[in-house]
Formats: structure tokens, C-alpha cells, sequence
């Protein structure tokens, strides 16, 4: 029996229409199956880093912050509570205001000792101990040292004989500093003293000719020979040591 052709076209029609339909349903499928094995490699790719191992920044602020801890943990000098930096071993030298004479500070760990002299009558050797960049020292005949010091400078004032001189002296090295000798003349114990200056030639000394004496009075010292640390007192030769508080010599 022959099929009329409207037939056979309405059955062609419907066949593509099936196919058409299951093509668009496999389509959906296959997206939806390739999203979740999508989702579950990610979701095994992800892994959680614990806080402490991510890295720390590498830009300036951790620089900074490792500066500080390293300087922090430093044994070698200390900051006091204005953030000055405090060194454990300094000397310091320089003239007073006025040129009227010279001091000298040098500390050592928990140790201090400084000087003043104008090269004339006017001297007086003070001993004390540090506190966190202070001194406050008391010498012969009410004679009297205060200051403040840190990396490279020492300030304050220096009382001697009712006069007070106001300093602001720098941190040197050899052959600057301060230098002392001590001799047996002529039964009499002879103690002298020179402030080598910034420069590394310019001396200012005093001696007590008798400093055993209460108030001991002073005079102008002998020029030191500064290759030799000797100087000649009336024929004797006088030998000067440094007391440097690099070395802690001296103290």
C-alpha cells in the first residue's frame, strides 16, 4: 500500500524532532556532569595554608622591624628613654663655653671618670658611675660634674672652684683623651693631668704638686710628649697613662 506523501512527511518531521530533543538533553547532561568534576577539582586543589607559614612581608616596614629587633638584641649599647643610643665605652673631650678651660668624660661599663683643668690653677678629677646616660659626680672642695651623654656627644656643667662652666664635647679616639700620672717627688705624691683635644695636639694640663693634701692646689702641668706620654717636672720625668674607656685602661 502506498503511504500518501503528507504522511510520510509528518513522520520525517516527527523522527527529527525526537532526535533533535534527545540531542539537547545529552547537551545538558554532559555540561552538568563536566561542572561537577569541575567543582570537585577544585574543591580537592584547595588546600588551607596555616598563619604560620605564610611568609612575612619583604618590603620596607620588615626591614624596618628586623633593624629594630637586631639592634634591639645588640649587647653593645643600650637606648635611653629620650632614644638616644647610650654606649657601654666612650670617651669624650672638648673646651667649656668661653675657652676658660677643657673636660673630659670617659666611661667604661659601670664606671666614670672626668676631668677638668684650664691648663692653670682650676682642676678637679671627679669619679662616679653611669645611669642610663647621667652622671652626677662630686670632686675636691665642693667641686662638681653633671651631664648627659650618648652616641657621640656629652653635655652638662662643671663646677670648680664656685665657677661654673656649661660644655657640649664630641666622642673621640686615640691620640685624643684624657691621660694621668702619678709620681713620688721628692717625698710629696705628684698627680697630673692633660686633655688631648679633637685635633690630637692640642693638650691642656694641671698638676698638684701635693695631692695628698685636703684641698690640693694646682698649677700648670709640663707639656706632655705625646709619642712618648712623658713629660719633666723639674727634672723628673713624669710618664702619663690614658684612661680610655675603649680599653678600660686607666680606671
Amino acid at each position: 500500500m502506498k503511504i500518501p506523501t503528507p504522511v510520510i512527511t509528518l513522520i520525517v518531521g516527527l523522527a527529527l524532532a525526537v532526535s533533535l530533543l534527545v540531542s539537547s538533553m545529552s547537551a545538558v547532561s554532559g555540561e552538568k556532569t563536566a561542572r561537577a568534576q569541575a567543582s570537585a577539582t577544585a574543591a580537592a586543589n584547595t588546600v588551607t595554608v596555616p598563619a604560620s607559614t605564610v611568609p612575612a612581608s619583604t618590603g620596607p616596614s620588615a626591614g624596618a622591624s628586623a633593624a629594630a629587633a637586631s639592634a634591639a638584641a645588640s649587647p653593645s649599647a643600650s637606648a635611653s628613654g629620650s632614644g638616644f643610643v647610650i654606649p657601654p665605652h666612650a670617651n669624650y673631650v672638648g673646651e667649656v663655653q668661653g675657652n676658660l678651660g677643657s673636660v673630659a668624660i670617659v666611661v667604661h661599663d659601670t664606671f666614670a671618670v672626668a676631668y677638668f683643668c684650664n691648663g692653670k690653677t682650676q682642676e678637679a678629677w671627679f669619679r662616679g658611675t653611669p645611669h642610663n646616660g647621667n652622671l652626677s659626680m662630686t670632686g675636691k672642695a665642693n667641686s662638681s660634674l653633671t651631664a648627659n651623654y650618648a652616641l657621640g656627644h656629652a653635655r652638662g656643667t662643671v663646677t670648680v672652684d664656685g665657677i661654673a662652666h656649661v660644655f657640649s664635647i664630641i666622642a673621640v679616639h686615640k691620640p685624643s683623651g684624657l691621660f694621668q700620672s702619678i709620681a713620688v717627688v721628692r717625698g710629696a705624691t705628684v698627680k697630673a693631668g692633660w686633655i688631648v683635644l679633637p685635633d690630637g695636639t692640642t693638650e691642656v694640663g694641671s698638676i698638684e704638686p701635693d695631692s695628698s693634701l685636703a684641698v690640693p692646689p694646682a698649677q700648670g702641668a709640663p707639656k706632655l710628649d705625646l709619642s712618648t706620654l712623658t713629660a719633666n717636672y723639674g727634672g723628673t720625668t713624669l710618664t702619663a697613662a690614658p684612661i680610655d674607656g675603649e680599653t678600660g685602661s686607666g680606671f
